[in-house]
């Protein structure tokens, strides 16, 4: 019997070349250790299902970005009328990456209909960048690097900059110009095999608020950081869109680029219109958050999934 799975999980990305496989002409079903995707699969081999358990991710991350709470659905098959238990699927998982020191911890895995999609039946994504930015009044001598004063806990957790004159508020202020539905190609890395792609999305909220360095019940007397925390919504986004947005809205913060440029920018979407001195944010400091759904839609019914059989079964059915 043959069933649809959703698993909720979460992982570090450093180690990981993407969270998307490679895919080859040959075929998708070969390994791929390198991804969070390839890991995965590997470790549902372990249930030996009938089927090769291919995992349809609701989101792609590059190399070095984070996930808090993402999300992807696969089938298992297995002889008989009984079903894979979601627990013992978990349980063999987590047993995987526990064994193998990967940095993936599946939280959960529930059953869910038939033709559900974990990336078409997302209704939203929340991401949080978070920024840390050297205080103006610290002096630092010449020939030492902000490198001395990072905490060792923050390596490729973090993006820690020296961004001389940085104004939080305009910052905050030039958010308002991504909010809403605009094409992005601007802010997209740009890719020719996917140039005609339509790049229109929306961004619906963004939150700038103090952030907190990772370990902060241990007093540090060499702090010289502001900690900041990005949070950005929104259904879906293009490839590099907020790592390119965080690097934009630091030029503006500097006086580098006046805020209203942002609006030529999304109103010219052209790689033309990106200025190379903007760089964008690197992949440490990016958290995938959470992937959102409507409760209804992650209810089974073993009624309407026997509807759906006999509907197909039928010729006279539409």
């Amino acid at each position: 019997m043959k069933a649809r799975y959703l698993t909720f999980f979460s992982y570090i990305g450093t180690p990981f070349r993407s969270s998307e496989k490679i895919w080859l002409r040959e075929g998708r079903n070969h390994p791929d250790p390198e991804s969070v995707q390839g890991l995965m699969e590997l470790a549902l081999l372990k249930l030996r299902s009938l089927n090769y358990p291919s995992l349809v991710l609701s989101s792609r991350t590059d190399g070095g970005v984070h996930a808090l709470n993402t999300s992807a659905h696969f089938d298992l098959e297995r002889f008989g009328s009984k079903i894979y238990e979601p627990e013992g699927i978990t349980y063999t998982l987590n047993k995987f990456f526990y064994n193998h020191n990967n940095s993936i911890f599946v939280k959960k895995v529930i059953r869910v209909p038939d033709n559900f999609n974990a990336r078409h039946k997302a209704i939203g994504r929340s991401y949080l960048y978070r920024l840390a930015v050297k205080r103006d009044g610290i002096v630092l001598p010449e020939n030492v690097t902000i490198a001395s004063y990072i905490p060792i806990e923050e390596w490729k957790r973090c993006h820690f900059v020296r961004l001389p004159g940085f104004d939080i508020e305009k910052f905050k202020e030039a958010t308002k110009y991504f909010i809403g539905i605009h094409d992005f190609t601007t802010f997209k890395k740009f890719d020719k095999l996917k140039q005609h792609k339509h790049n229109r999305r929306e961004v619906q909220s963004i939150v700038v608020r103090p952030g907190k360095p990772l370990i902060t019940s241990y007093p540090r007397e060499d702090g010289i950081f502001d900690y900041w925390d990005i949070e950005i919504r929104g259904r879906g986004f293009v490839h590099n869109q907020i790592r390119r947005m965080v690097g934009t809205l630091n030029a503006v913060a500097i006086g580098k680029l006046p805020a209203e440029e942002i609006k030529v920018m999304l109103q010219v979407p052209s790689k033309h219109s990106w200025h190379n001195f903007i760089q964008s944010g690197p992949p440490d400091g990016l958290y995938l958050c959470d992937v959102h759904y409507k409760p209804e839609d992650l209810i089974y019914n073993p009624e309407s999934n026997q509807e759906k059989e006999e509907c197909l079964s039928d010729s006279e059915c539409d």
